[in-house]
């Protein structure tokens, strides 16, 4: 198949996240079809953008065609954002005129976050008589409604939620990360025979794997400084400093836990990181690291004792969580410590860790003195079950063989688009 992935915000090894197009793309190549993907050239995600001369600059990575669009820099989720997607959709209808006027087309994925690239996506589908297919990264508008309190009535939320139902209506092909997303896609009029869940994945290549070598120098020096106390248990965290987890707590959760000799080590940056600090300053447990590559960041997990993630309690998760920080966590072999409320629960499925509600820092402490109390045999089973759970249904070459199949096994309504 000659297949167009269209995400404004898509990553690669060279520069970062956002992943899953990359890795969804590297697979379909060496299984034999040439893959388009149309991403823009700013993105908050990554840890660096690249360099565009002209409107746009195409650059082959791991046998994959990427095309660059010139967008515009921001700043958060501002007018400087929208301003952003506006660029980027407009600049999609000019490769559809350009680039992909004479090329095979057989199928089209819509894959930014936001719904708005539908329209560009569904013009290309209908002019190369091609498979449109709207993948679901977020639940928009109902994220920003949920999580960030704006009123349905709002003109921002209208537009946003027009598009989406566009994306039901238009789509062929429906594919969420989210493995719950039907429940809430089925009242914006999407029929089930169009749905399929495919959840985030791993890389799990050797070179991919986390390994001694490759934890930095500094991270080593602060990981042999908090071990210096005899049976110290260490406890990692890597991802964003965000709002959105519920890092404080785990520092009011070890602040209770004194005298048993938990350590914590956070990997990372964001907004919340400075906050955190000073919440953590007489915390001689706590230690924060810088952000890191990933493989860095995972050989650096697999050196303590534990890992945790967590989300914020909030019923928007009701419809599933997919978090890649959870996989990664299982990959390194280390039981994880979970705090979230979810409608599925991958720690438990797998049986890698111990998870408890979200939103108590109690209960986060419980958990790490639950797993304090395992021997570090038992330990070493969840680190192995999770590792064994995630490469059975969470590699990212078996997750593209689904989604290829399922593009395959399309029939196209006549009349939809």
């Amino acid at each position: 198949m000659n297949i167009v992935l269209v995400n404004q915000y898509a990553g690669s090894p060279q520069h970062g996240m956002e992943f899953r197009p990359h890795q969804l793309s590297r697979h379909w190549v060496a299984e034999g079809h040439d893959v388009t993907i149309l991403a823009g050239s700013y993105s908050h995600l990554r840890n660096r953008n690249p360099k565009v001369d002209g409107d746009v600059t195409e650059e082959k990575i791991d046998g994959i065609r990427y095309r660059w669009l010139r967008t515009p820099r921001y700043i958060g989720n501002g007018l400087g954002r929208i301003r952003s997607i506006l660029s980027f959709v407009r600049r999609l209808d000019r490769e559809r005129k350009r680039f992909l006027r004479n090329r095979q087309v057989d199928a089209v994925i819509a894959s930014s976050t936001h719904p708005f690239d539908i329209d560009p996506c569904r013009r290309m589908a209908r002019e190369h008589d091609a498979k449109l297919i709207w993948e679901v990264h977020d639940l928009w508008p109902l994220t920003p409604v949920e999580l960030g309190g704006f009123s349905t009535r709002h003109p921002a939320i209208m537009l946003t939620q027009r598009a989406e139902d566009r994306c039901c209506r238009d789509a062929d092909l429906v594919v969420s990360i989210l493995p719950k997303a039907i429940d809430h896609l089925r009242t914006r009029g999407l029929d089930e025979d169009r749905y399929v869940a495919i959840p985030n994945g791993v890389d799990t290549r050797s070179e991919m794997a986390p390994r001694p070598e490759e934890i930095p120098e500094d991270a080593r020096a602060e990981i042999e400084m908090l071990r210096s106390e005899e049976d110290a248990f260490l406890i990692g965290y890597a991802g964003s400093h965000t709002t959105s987890y519920p890092l404080d707590l785990l520092i009011d959760a070890i602040r209770s836990l004194d005298g048993r000799r938990v350590k914590l080590l956070f990997i990372g940056d964001g907004p919340h990181k400075p906050t955190l600090r000073d919440m953590a300053s007489d915390l001689s447990e706590v230690v924060f690291l810088d952000r890191m590559p990933r493989l860095a960041a995972i050989s650096t997990l697999q050196a303590c004792d534990a890992v945790f993630v967590g989300l914020r309690a909030h019923p928007l998760f009701r419809f599933g969580i997919g978090m890649n920080k959870i996989f990664d966590a299982m990959l390194v072999e280390r039981p994880v410590i979970a705090s979230y409320t979810a409608g599925n629960d991958p720690v438990s499925e797998a049986g890698c860790g111990i998870t408890v509600a979200a939103g108590s820092a109690d209960r986060i402490a419980e958990a790490i003195r639950a797993m304090q109390e395992h021997s570090p045999a038992e330990r070493q089973a969840m680190g192995k079950s999770g590792a064994r759970y995630v490469r059975e249904r969470h590699e990212y070459g078996k997750l593209a063989t689904r989604f290829a199949s399922a593009i395959k096994a399309i029939r196209t309504t006549s009349g939809r688009r």
